[in-house]
């Protein structure tokens, strides 16, 4: 192939692999490289942009394949890589090992190495590499780097060193919503809720535009802090500005209702999505359960089996038999038990504890102690539940006996005395 088309051969397939998302058609482009070019071994620009291929494909171990036999490599070479690995949580470990290889090959990191690297430890919530690659960012001149700084902002808050993150955080002369969220994220994390909240107060001063992940990480606040007016006013927010909540968005607003007791604001939220997913379905049912809408969660329950494909998981089973009061345990508590036992949560000891709990309740005391003992790997939680409930039941017992021997001794007429 004469060097003028081949030049040109190379920018169309270069510009191929930009765009490429199917791992069957990376390989093939790939191959046809192989076979068809003869592009310089020295040169790592092929080899970078098939590197970066494989990656979009989620193909890592190719992406490393290519990496390992380039003849030469370049700072894009270890940076594309080490990228790749960083977005993929079970490979920040490859990420970070690998980023200590630059300086062997005479290389010197950039900002994009160390936003990839903090982005690593970040997801490791390893606090000692995160510091040291502060120390590097100094050493290197990029603390005035915005990415930079925005990657330790979030590199401290996930680790929970608040104080750090607030000192870079107060550093950064251009505050983004993604420094913003980074900072709010961090303390919300750490069960600094009133925090968070200011931080989200401060954020709405300065005039900075809320995303969805903002919003929904405000209603989880609210949800745990119980802050209803807040959650009202987010929703608000949301609806005013016209922005189309995501699925996490609404799975949030429905949580924050149903935390704060406000039931039917929960199911209008239910009602109107249009994908629902096991998470949605699950923040109905223990919203209902945990209200003392029982019969609501059972109902709920029937037209998920019946008009979901959504199978249940042990936390949908877990909402619907810990709702139930002796009423319609005595109706639904055997099928759903049976409903349990054939989708294999028995033996799960979140399902078992409120199996238990719902046949002391039904007064069928065998059958709780039968479910007891099946569950192979028994925890505190559910050795103290099997002993309250003992007692309880024990408890009930003594005091209906004592009644019925107070009763015959005593003639009902005559207990008026003792008002």
């Amino acid at each position: 192939m004469p060097p003028s088309y081949e030049a040109s051969f190379i920018a169309a397939l270069v510009q191929k692999c930009t765009s490429i998302t199917s791992l069957r058609q990376a390989r093939q482009v790939h191959a046809l490289l192989l076979t068809t070019v003869t592009v310089s071994p020295q040169s790592p620009y092929l080899y970078n942009n098939v590197l970066s291929m494989y990656a979009r494909c989620g193909s890592l171990g190719d992406s490393r394949m290519v990496f390992d036999r380039m003849p030469q490599r370049n700072l894009i070479s270890f940076n594309a890589l080490i990228a790749a690995y960083s977005r993929a949580p079970n490979h920040a470990v490859s990420a970070l090992k690998l980023s200590t290889r630059i300086a062997v090959e005479g290389l010197r990191p950039n900002g994009s190495t160390f936003t990839s690297s903090l982005q690593a430890s970040y997801a490791l919530e390893d606090w000692s590499i995160g510091s040291q690659l502060h120390a590097q960012v100094v050493k290197f001149g990029f603390p005035n780097d915005q990415c930079v700084q925005t990657s330790l902002l979030g590199m401290y808050s996930s680790c929970g060193d608040l104080e750090s993150a607030r000192n870079v955080f107060e550093w950064l002369v251009d505050k983004d919503v993604v420094a913003w969220n980074s900072i709010m994220y961090g303390n919300l994390k750490n069960e600094k809720v009133k925090e968070g909240l200011r931080v989200f107060h401060d954020m709405l001063a300065t005039g900075v535009t809320p995303t969805l992940f903002t919003y929904s990480m405000v209603l989880n606040a609210c949800s745990r802090f119980g802050d209803y007016r807040l959650g009202k006013v987010i929703h608000g927010r949301v609806v005013v500005s016209s922005t189309l909540a995501d699925l996490t968005l609404q799975n949030a607003l429905l949580d924050m209702y149903c935390n704060c007791s406000d039931t039917q604001a929960a199911f209008g939220v239910f009602r109107r999505m249009e994908k629902k997913d096991l998470v949605s379905w699950n923040s109905m049912l223990s919203g209902y359960g945990e209200n003392g809408e029982g019969e609501k969660t059972v109902d709920l329950f029937v037209q998920f089996r019946g008009i979901s494909p959504l199978k249940p998981d042990q936390y949908t089973f877990a909402a619907v038999i810990s709702a139930m009061d002796e009423c319609l345990a005595s109706h639904y508590g055997k099928p759903l038990h049976a409903q349990v036992i054939k989708t294999g949560f028995e033996r799960s000891i979140f399902v078992g504890t409120t199996i238990v709990s719902m046949y002391f309740k039904n007064g069928e005391t065998e059958d709780a102690q039968k479910v007891f003992y099946s569950i192979s790997d028994k925890d505190v939680v559910l050795w103290t539940e099997m002993i309250r409930l003992f007692i309880f039941y024990a408890v009930v017992i003594l005091f209906m006996t004592i009644r019925i021997d107070f009763s015959e001794d005593i003639p009902l007429d005559k207990t008026e005395t003792y008002n």
